[in-house]
């Protein structure tokens, strides 16, 4: 159970990198608007919001593995 916080946001990690990186190809790789929010943001910052997240979270899950039982 300690796990699963840990897991869903690596899950979500993984997905939001895939989905940025789709979406961004879908739009030819275009690096134009890319500030812009009001239909959302660019697919780019969700490819590098999911990016940044699966390192930290690779990290803590290596931590519980690593941290001793409290039998």
């Amino acid at each position: 159970m300690k796990y699963l916080v840990r897991f869903l946001l690596l899950m979500f990690g993984f997905a939001l990198a895939t989905a940025g990186l789709l979406l961004w190809h879908a739009e030819d790789f275009a690096l134009t608007d890319l500030w812009r929010f009001g239909n959302g943001p660019h697919p780019l910052i969700m490819t590098v919001l999911g990016l940044a997240m699966i390192p930290p979270t690779l990290w803590e899950i290596f931590l519980l593995e690593l941290r001793p039982e409290d039998d």
